[in-house]
C-alpha cells in the first residue's frame, strides 16, 4: 500500500494525471521503462544515484554494486513501490501503455517484484497455503487467497506452474518446500499475470548449484518470450558474463567504508574439549525422515559447515541443535553435557541466525532493539533494559561496524546493513554455541571478508563455537575445519580438514 503524497521520498507532487509532459506518445518499439539520471531517497537521506537507462522488451538486466548501494531500492523504484527523490518524479517514466506516463499506477500488473520479503512473509506469518494457493494469490497481488480463482485463471494458474515445473507441488503446502522449490513458486506467483517486466532482487541466494542452473535456464525462457528481466545478485554468476546480459551499476551517495572490522578480544572462560552437543538417532520433519542413523558430537572450538542440496535437511538439523526439533523416540540429544536442560535454558546459550530474520522485526524499530532482544532470545523487548546492557549493545555493534545506524528503523537499512545488525543480535549475548544459517547470502565478496574477520575475532577469544550451513564454498571462512554433508540418502557424512 502506498504513503500519502506528504511522504517526501514516496509520493511527491507531480502534474495532475501523471502524463509525462515531454515525451507525450510512447516514442519507442519496445520500450518499457525508461530513466534519466535520478537519486532515490530513504528516511530523507539519498542513498544512491543511478545514471540515464532504458528498458526494453526481452533485455536482461544485472544491477550491480556494494552493500547498500541502493540495488533494492532501484528495483522498487522501479517497481512503482518507492519514488524517486523528491521532485525527481517525472525523471522514471513507463512506456507499458500508448501514452508515456510517470504514475506508478501504469506498473500494476505489468511489472512484478520478487524480493526476499515475499518469502519471508510467508515463513513469518506461518500461513497455511498449498504451492498452488501461492502462486494464485498473484492474480490480485494479495498475501493469502480471498477467492477462488476463474476457471481462465485457473488455466493461466497450471500453465505457469508447468512452465516453472513446479506443477507436482500444486497441493504441497509452501512452509514444506525446499528453498529451491519455494523460489520457483514464487517466481511462478509473480508471472500470475503474466507481466512485461520482472524484477528480481537476490531471488539466487540460499539455492544450491542445480537450482540455480535450473532458473537461469527459466530466465533466459522469459527473455526469449519477450519479458524483461532485472535482477540483483552480489554473486558474479558466470551466466551474467555471457551473451545477453547488460550491467547498470548504481553509486553510492555517500562512500561506504571499506576499513577492516575492530577486532574486539572477549574474555574466554571454556574449559578446552568441553563436550558441547551431542546426538545420535533418526530426525524426522512432518513424518519425513530427514537424516537417519545420525552420530555426531561438537566439542567446544570444533567450528563446522553443514553442506548439502535444497530440502536435505540443513535449516532442520540447525533447528535440532537449537532445541526446537527432536529425534525419533529411541534418540537421543544432550547438550552442553546436561539431558536435563529447558529449551529456554538451551537457548540462553545456544542463539540461531536464520535467512528469513529480516521479517521478524517491525520496520519502525530501531537497530539498537533489535540486537537488544537477541539478549533475551525473543522478538519484542518485555524487560526492562540496563545501561550495562546497552553498553553491550553498543560494544557488538562496533565490532559489526554497525554503530552509525543503530538509531535508524530497522526498515530503513540496507540488506548488508540488516544483516551486520542480525549478526551481532546473534552474538551479543555471547552464546556458548553460534548457528548461522546462510549468513553471507546477500552480500558482496568484500563485505563477506570484513565479516570473517569479525568471526574470527570470537574464533580468537574461544568463546563461541560457530555452525553454519552454506551453498557456496566461498561461503566458508578458513577456520571452519570439520564438514557435515547430507546426503541424498539422508546420511551424515563428516569430514575434516
Amino acid at each position: 500500500m502506498q504513503s500519502s503524497p506528504d511522504d517526501e521520498e514516496e509520493h511527491p507532487e507531480g502534474p495532475p494525471g501523471g502524463v509525462y509532459d515531454g515525451s507525450g506518445m510512447s516514442d519507442s518499439p519496445g520500450k518499457l521503462i525508461s530513466l534519466d539520471a535520478l537519486d532515490i531517497a530513504l528516511g530523507g537521506q539519498t542513498v544512491c544515484h543511478v545514471p540515464p537507462w532504458t528498458l526494453r522488451q526481452g533485455e536482461r538486466w544485472w544491477v550491480r554494486g556494494p552493500n547498500g548501494a541502493g540495488k533494492s531500492s532501484l528495483l522498487r523504484v522501479l517497481a512503482g513501490a518507492l519514488w524517486p527523490a523528491p521532485g525527481q518524479h517525472e525523471r522514471r517514466r513507463y512506456h507499458l501503455e500508448e501514452e508515456v506516463t510517470w504514475s506508478p499506477m501504469a506498473a500494476k500488473g505489468k511489472i512484478a517484484l520478487l524480493n526476499p520479503d515475499r518469502q519471508n512473509r510467508y515463513l513469518h506469518q506461518d500461513w497455511d497455503l498449498s504451492a498452488a494457493e501461492v502462486v494464485a494469490t498473484g492474480f490480485l497481488d494479495t498475501d493469502l487467497l480471498h477467492q477462488r480463482p476463474r476457471p481462465e485463471e485457473c488455466d493461466r494458474l497450471s500453465a505457469v506452474m508447468k512452465q516453472l515445473d513446479v506443477h507436482a507441488l500444486w497441493e504441497r503446502p509452501f512452509l514444506e518446500l525446499s528453498q529451491g522449490e519455494r523460489r520457483r513458486v514464487l517466481i511462478a506467483r509473480a508471472l500470475a499475470t503474466d507481466p512485461a517486466v520482472l524484477l528480481l532482487d537476490e531471488f539466487a541466494e540460499g539455492l544450491d548449484h542445480a537450482s540455480r542452473e535450473a532458473l537461469w535456464k527459466t530466465l533466459d525462457s522469459l527473455a526469449k518470450s519477450g519479458k524483461a528481466v532485472v535482477l540483483t545478485t552480489h554473486r558474479p554468476e558466470p551466466v551474467l558474463e555471457t551473451e545477453g546480459w547488460q550491467t547498470l551499476d548504481v553509486r553510492p551517495a555517500r562512500p561506504i567504508p571499506s576499513e577492516k572490522a575492530a577486532a574486539s578480544r572477549l574474555p574466554g572462560n571454556w574449559k578446552r574439549d568441553a563436550i558441547l552437543f551431542q546426538a545420535r538417532g533418526d530426525l524426522y520433519l512432518e513424518g519425513q525422515r530427514l537424516i537417519r542413523d545420525l552420530e555426531w558430537v561438537l566439542h567446544e572450538g570444533e567450528h563446522a559447515v553443514v553442506l548439502g542440496p535444497n530440502g536435505c535437511g540443513k535449516s532442520s538439523f540447525m533447528r535440532l541443535v537449537w532445541g526446537e526439533l527432536h529425534l525419533a523416540h529411541g534418540g537421543q540429544v544432550v547438550h552442553f553435557q546436561d539431558a536435563d536442560l529447558t529449551v529456554h535454558q538451551i537457548r540462553r546459550q545456544v542463539s540461531y541466525f536464520q535467512p528469513d530474520m529480516h521479517a521478524w522485526f517491525r520496520p519502525e524499530r530501531d537497530a539498537e532493539e533489535v540486537i537488544l532482544s537477541g539478549l533475551f532470545s525473543t522478538i519484542d523487548l518485555f524487560n526492562p533494559v540496563t545501561d550495562g546492557q546497552r553498553d553491550q549493545v553498543r560494544a557488538v555493534a562496533e565490532t559489526f561496524r554497525a554503530s552509525a545506524f543503530l538509531d535508524r528503523p530497522f526498515g530503513t537499512l540496507s540488506y548488508g546493513q540488516a544483516r551486520r545488525v542480525l549478526l551481532a543480535r546473534a552474538l551479543v549475548a555471547r552464546p556458548r554455541i553460534a548457528l548461522l544459517d546462510e549468513p553471507f547470502d546477500g552480500l558482496d565478496r568484500e563485505v563477506q571478508e570484513q565479516l570473517f574477520e569479525v568471526l574470527e575475532t570470537y574464533i580468537q577469544s574461544k568463546e563461541t563455537t560457530f555452525i553454519l550451513t552454506s551453498h557456496h564454498a566461498e561461503d566458508r571462512p578458513a577456520w571452519i575445519r570439520q564438514r557435515l554433508y547430507i546426503r541424498l540418502d539422508r546420511t551424515l557424512e563428516k569430514a575434516r580438514d
